[in-house]
């Protein structure tokens, strides 16, 4: 089973509910809405890029006046999206094959999903792609310089690949089934995988892409800023980026 099946078909049922009862709208996804707000007017076209069951952020655009478009590769979050918030226009598809127009929205976004692609290239791509002349794309990562996310990634690493990793996750499967809260997970692909920023300016450069920002919240509670300073870069362990398509 290869990442994208694991994600339609299996990790996609954690998430049917798991982004509300567990997380639920957070302050940084609070900073990261009002930055679009604040830089795209409302009723422009805007799409979401794995947009789940669209909670928080394209539920969150549509009530603001925005026309919210979405897609996810998991038909069972669609699904779940059409019936939370009957607005929403998605549909099931795959990014790194965006089936839209060129220079079709205005902002295009994709939060808390990136370390889930198989190629952010071609997910960047097509994020282009589909965006206006002066649109925004607009996406965050996990930083793999940050320790956190660096020790937390080897972790994962390790525990599907050695035996007593495997025992392990066999036992909280089991756990799981009892309980009936949570999936299951029975394979072995490392499916969540941070991104090294040096990469995405390499991708920048090649592409000759100039109009781009990261940003970041220097604590929990606070905006989002842009950091220009690359060396501290390691201490933070979410990244956005902002491309303004020219």
């Amino acid at each position: 089973m290869d990442r994208k099946k694991y994600m339609r078909d299996v990790y996609s049922k954690y998430w049917l509910s798991a982004r509300e009862k567990e997380y639920g709208f957070l302050k940084y996804d609070k900073a990261l809405c009002g930055y679009i707000t604040q830089n795209i007017k409302s009723g422009e076209r805007i799409l979401e890029v794995a947009i789940g069951t669209g909670f928080p952020f394209a539920d969150y655009f549509q009530k603001k006046g925005y026309e919210v478009h979405g897609v996810d590769i998991a038909p069972i979050l669609i699904e779940k999206c059409k019936k939370l918030n009957n607005k929403i226009i998605c549909k099931v598809g795959d990014a790194e094959n965006l089936e839209y127009k060129n220079n079709y929205f205005k902002c295009v976004y994709c939060f808390h999903s990136t370390f889930y692609f198989p190629n952010i290239s071609m997910v960047i791509d097509e994020m282009l792609r589909t965006a206006t002349s002066n649109g925004m794309v607009i996406f965050d990562i996990q930083n793999r310089n940050n320790k956190e996310v660096i020790d937390g990634f080897n972790k994962i690493k390790l525990s599907k690949r050695d035996g007593l990793g495997k025992l392990l996750r066999y036992g909280k499967n089991i756990i799981k089934i009892l309980l009936r809260k949570g999936t299951p997970d029975w394979t072995n692909i490392v499916h969540e995988i941070p991104i090294y920023p040096e990469t995405l300016f390499e991708y920048f450069k090649k592409n000759k892409i100039k109009n781009y920002s990261i940003m970041a919240q220097s604590d929990e509670d606070s905006a989002l800023e842009i950091k220009k300073e690359i060396g501290l870069f390691k201490n933070l362990s979410r990244l956005v980026i902002v491309i303004w398509k020219q």
